[in-house]
């Protein structure tokens, strides 16, 4: 018995302090409220840093209080025993740990519900730092979960009567279980204010947790289909607009860092994506070009040239950009996630454009070398561009130029849809349309190749004319191939049934 009642003296003084941390970490957090509020689009990849490194430290406390809670809810030590004082230590656990995950629920989810595009991040899974998927909506669910109500509830009324009646046989608390007492029965209280004075955090938890179960149910199936009609062609053409004598044009215009951007005509996955430009990559080149490119630009010091700096900083990209002596490569994301394929994987389309990020030669390398860690990340079939887990294409592009402390980047205006914050292919022609011939411009014209119906075949344009395309009408081509084509506005009719029912189908697939 004797070695019981230390096993619960410890594990009490282990819960004060878990608690005491947890407390510091939400006060930390209520001091540098003004970073979790901050714009996430300005957001700079230390400032996440930061964010991540409260957050580790927050579910850290939660869950070495959820393991002391769980354990003597589920196996309570002296569940059969006479020894009433030490089943009221083992309560007062349970208790203690139960008001300090709830209370700092409250006043992390107060903070957080002003930034709601910060949720997706903090609900991505993190094995290296023990942080389950969907942590943070799981730890504010139990702020409105009944039984933990009832089970404080009642608890606070055995408190009452059992802290009387030690009181009344003169029993002697110890300083570790007095100060763990003195903080439940102090803030049981503050518990039920904060609930009250955050009532839109318990109307939220209903409404996320009817959407995120659906999600749930939903997601599997969407990711299906997604897969499913990717890469379906539904026209008659083996060959694509841009030829193989405009690729040879295009290897000699490109340059390490370039933007690339392609549109194919009758694709099926056009249904589901937003506006006339549809993937989006970066151009690398080969090694012979990296190394001559930036030829000028220290390595942390050392003497190595690029290709010899990949070999052994980035092994797996060197690999790759090595199975082609002289292949001209780019890095993008597409089913089987990030990849380095040959440019013609995305200049062998029906349109193609290139833009040059107006950075110096070494921000844009250390942009590239953002792109190279995320080689063989998943697919983002969920299109989150605050998660780091999986990743969707133009998503590579924010985050590999996004602005550090170490290395200027490109500013994206991120577009919120179905509660998530977008950044579309379609999108960076729109910016480079409203930066167009400004001082501000952060791109630069490289080329634009835009496939013509009649003509059969890509034509050089302007940057002028690459400027307005993001504005084109996605279904303009597919229409006017169905005019004319057909004798009877039948088979049009019947076209906008079927594509009416697609768009029900896969609203909200992609973007």
């Amino acid at each position: 018995m004797g070695g019981v009642h230390r096993k619960v003296n410890e594990e009490i003084s282990q819960s004060l302090e878990l608690i005491k941390e947890l407390e510091n970490v939400v006060n930390e957090i209520q001091k540098n409220e003004a970073l979790f509020h901050s714009d996430i689009q300005n957001m700079s990849l230390e400032s996440k840093l930061c964010i991540l490194d409260k957050w580790v430290n927050y579910v850290g406390c939660y869950n070495g209080l959820n393991e002391i809670r769980k354990k003597y809810k589920n196996e309570l030590i002296l569940k059969h025993t006479e020894d009433s004082h030490t089943k009221f230590k083992n309560i007062l656990l349970i208790y203690a740990s139960t008001i300090a995950i709830r209370k700092n629920s409250v006043l992390l989810a107060s903070i957080i519900e002003k930034n709601k595009y910060l949720e997706s991040m903090l609900n991505e899974s993190r094995p290296e730092y023990n942080i389950n998927k969907k942590q943070y909506y799981h730890i504010t669910q139990e702020i409105t979960e009944i039984s933990y109500m009832i089970s404080l509830f009642r608890n606070k009324h055995y408190f009452d009567f059992m802290v009387n009646y030690y009181e009344v046989s003169g029993y002697v608390r110890d300083e570790i279980e007095r100060e763990l007492l003195d903080y439940a029965s102090y803030n049981y209280l503050n518990v039920i204010k904060l609930v009250r004075n955050h009532r839109s955090i318990v109307f939220n938890n209903m409404i996320d947790f009817f959407g995120k179960n659906v999600f749930d149910f939903w997601f599997p199936f969407q990711k299906w289909v997604a897969i499913s009609i990717t890469g379906v062609d539904y026209s008659s053409r083996k060959e694509k607009y841009v030829s193989n004598e405009d690729i040879n044009i295009i290897k000699a215009e490109l340059l390490p860092g370039d933007v690339l951007l392609k549109r194919n005509n009758y694709q099926l996955t056009n249904i589901g994506l937003p506006g006339f430009w549809t993937h989006s990559a970066i151009y690398i080149g080969c090694l012979e070009e990296l190394d001559e490119y930036f030829v000028d630009i220290p390595l942390d010091g050392c003497c190595l040239c690029v290709s010899e700096y990949l070999k052994v900083s980035y092994p797996k990209v060197y690999d790759s950009l090595c199975e082609i002596n002289n292949g001209q490569y780019i890095i993008e994301v597409i089913a089987p996630g990030v990849v380095i394929n040959p440019l013609d994987s995305i200049a062998k389309v029906d349109y193609f454009s290139a833009l040059r990020p107006k950075l110096s030669k070494e921000d844009k390398l250390k942009a590239l070398f953002v792109a190279f860690e995320y080689l063989g990340k998943a697919y983002d079939y969920n299109f989150d561009i605050m998660t780091d887990n999986s990743l969707f294409c133009s998503e590579l592009i924010y985050k590999s130029y996004l602005c550090s402390s170490n290395k200027k980047g490109l500013t994206f205006i991120l577009e919120p849809k179905a509660g998530r914050l977008l950044l579309s292919p379609n999108s960076i022609i729109k910016k480079f349309d409203v930066e167009f011939n400004s001082e501000n411009a952060e791109f630069e014209f490289v080329l634009f190749y835009d496939g013509s119906e009649r003509e059969r075949k890509a034509i050089s344009k302007s940057a002028k004319e690459l400027s307005a395309t993001w504005k084109l009408n996605k279904w303009r081509i597919v229409k006017r191939r169905i005019i004319l084509n057909t004798q009877t506005r039948y088979p049009v009719v019947k076209f906008h049934s079927v594509l009416s029912k697609l768009r029900i189908i896969l609203y909200g697939m992609f973007y």
